[in-house]
């Protein structure tokens, strides 16, 4: 009895996510390459788009999981990540942590950096993972001064099964990107990074020596 009452909690709880998050207009298709598509859609309340990014790739769900899980490899592949780590805090476990992430911001605008809290959702029966990460608008950790701080973002990675050696990702990304020219960098840098991210996460699994490569 007690199990089935945590099974239903938990598909509520993958259900309920991203509407609650990420609720807005109909998606809308404006990339189809290379086994990635990309769609965008406008959100009420924010000046900036929200983008979708979908793949498929020939690898078991635990290995993307463990990919996504390995926070320090983010600069190898998130794209224009140039640091990642997780903040020790009182409250955090394996399922919810904070995050801070770095990013590269083209010249002549300054670097951005960000504090997630991030909370992971595992349902073992159907074969689905939904990791959400909410930007903290309070400086949870000292503000550096080369960066601007983000405090208006949103990310969501699904990972869904679809077979013992195939998974889909779905990469959701809202982001402000702050300071005075935050409508001028927001969505050409939420578009990049949502589709480049999945670019290379295709490449890196798709390399024959994959699998090595992500244990070491």
């Amino acid at each position: 009895m007690r199990s089935t009452v945590k099974r239903i909690i938990i598909i509520l709880i993958l259900m309920v996510l991203p509407v609650i998050s990420f609720a807005g207009d109909p998606w809308k298709l404006i990339v189809d390459t290379d086994g990635i598509t990309l769609y965008a859609r406008e959100v009420s309340g924010h000046p900036e788009a929200q983008f979708k990014g979908v793949c498929i790739v020939r690898r078991p769900i635990e290995t993307v999981g463990s990919v996504l899980s390995d926070i320090a490899s983010y600069p190898r592949w998130f794209f224009k990540c140039i640091e990642a780590k997780k903040i020790p805090a009182e409250n955090s476990s394996e399922p919810h942590f904070f995050l801070y992430v770095a990013i590269d911001t083209p010249w002549p605008f300054s670097d951005r950096d960000v504090v997630y809290k991030t909370d992971v959702t595992i349902d073992y029966e159907s074969g689905k993972v939904v990791i959400q990460s909410i930007a903290l608008k309070r400086p949870f950790i000292p503000l550096r001064r080369q960066f601007v701080r983000i405090t208006d973002s949103e990310h969501q990675w699904i990972l869904e099964r679809i077979s013992f050696d195939r998974t889909r990702i779905t990469f959701m990304n809202r982001t402000n990107a702050a300071g005075p020219f935050a409508n001028y960098l927001s969505n050409p840098g939420i578009r990049d990074t949502t589709i480049n991210s999945l670019k290379n996460l295709k490449k890196m699994f798709n390399h024959p020596d994959a699998t090595e490569k992500i244990q070491q």
